[in-house]
Order: structure tokens, then sequence, then C-alpha cells
């Protein structure tokens, strides 16, 4: 049975939809591409007429995800008041929800130990997902007349990164999210909020 093009575009993209998950679950090596396809009821076989490879699929799923949450971020801030906007995302990235978001959340803390061992071309997309976020927070930084924007953006991602990824590998819930609330406190702290 031939199939038109929109059934095969939407077929793909509940593929890097499904992979965008299992990969923040689970990780980009344990993932099952025979799974995969069986979760959208598709033959293994089937796989090879959307990717050339499982690195292929990788990589569009790490695109997916992470402009799944610049679009997300950007979102949050048409309209709103920056400060509070700022205060919101800080607030919420660094929360014990958040923590526990791991097939939904940030895919910088879930994946950036994979990708150092994954292709260029993994490794491009992956940073694009990362300068975007930093030119955001950057571009809020200076319409709130911050001195150092893009340093102290990136300064403040990756503070908050560390943060969340850590807090992810603490047996003790008490002292994950005293991590996450001091660092939450610190970050609001220097960035005036």
């Amino acid at each position: 049975m031939r199939y038109d093009n929109e059934h095969k575009q939407r077929t793909h993209q509940k593929l890097i939809e499904e992979a965008s998950i299992a990969i923040r679950e689970h990780g980009p090596e344990n993932i099952s591409v025979a799974a995969l396809m069986a979760k959208v009821g598709l033959t293994h076989g089937g796989f090879y007429a959307h990717f050339k490879s499982k690195d292929d699929l990788v990589a569009e799923a790490i695109t997916f995800i992470l402009e799944q949450r610049v679009e997300a971020f950007e979102k949050s801030l048409n309209g709103a008041d920056l400060s509070a906007a700022l205060e919101n995302y800080i607030d919420s990235y660094l929360s014990p929800k958040h923590r526990d978001m791991r097939d939904k959340g940030c895919a910088i803390v879930a994946l950036n130990g994979d990708v150092a061992r994954m292709s260029n071309d993994t490794k491009a997309r992956f940073e694009l997902g990362i300068q975007r976020t930093v030119n955001i927070l950057s571009d809020i930084l200076i319409k709130l007349n911050k001195p150092d924007p893009e340093e102290l953006a990136a300064s403040v991602l990756t503070e908050m990164v560390g943060a969340l990824a850590i807090s992810r590998t603490m047996y003790n819930s008490e002292l994950a999210v005293w991590l996450l609330n001091n660092t939450c406190s610190n970050v609001r702290k220097r960035l005036g909020l």
C-alpha cells in the first residue's frame, strides 16, 4: 500500500517525537529502532524509508527537542514583563518538578554526556540549541540593562544546567531540593531579580 507524502511526513514526525522521549529517558545509545517502529505501528524495515541511520534519527530528534524547548521559552516571553518572565523561567527550570521530568525536561541536561560521543553533525545541532538559548537569555539581559549580557547569559545557563544535572544524580531528595533552591536563589540574586 502506498501512502501520500503527508502520511509519510506525519509518520516521520511521530518517529521523531517518540525518539525524543526515548532519548531523554534512556539515552541515545539505548533506544531500540525496532521498539520505536513498533510504537508507531511499523516494522523495523520501514525505518529506512524515513532515516539513513539511527544516528540520523538521533540528530533529528535532538534538534526537535531543543527547538521545542527554545520555542516554549520564547512563547513564555511574549507580552510578558521580562523580569517576571525570567524569574518564572529560572524558578521552573530549577524546580523538583523539572528535575523529575527526565522524558520531557531540558535536553541539555539529559544529553550533554551522550552528545560528546556522537557525530559532529549531532554536536553541531546540540550546540546550536544551546547558543539559541544563550541568545534569548542575552537579549533579555540587554533589555534589562545588565552588564556583559552574553557572558552573564552563558554563565547563568551553565550554572542552572549543572545544578539540575547534579540534583538528578542525588539519592537524598531533600539535599537535591536544597541544591536547586540554593542555585535558584543565587541566580536570581546575581541577575537582580
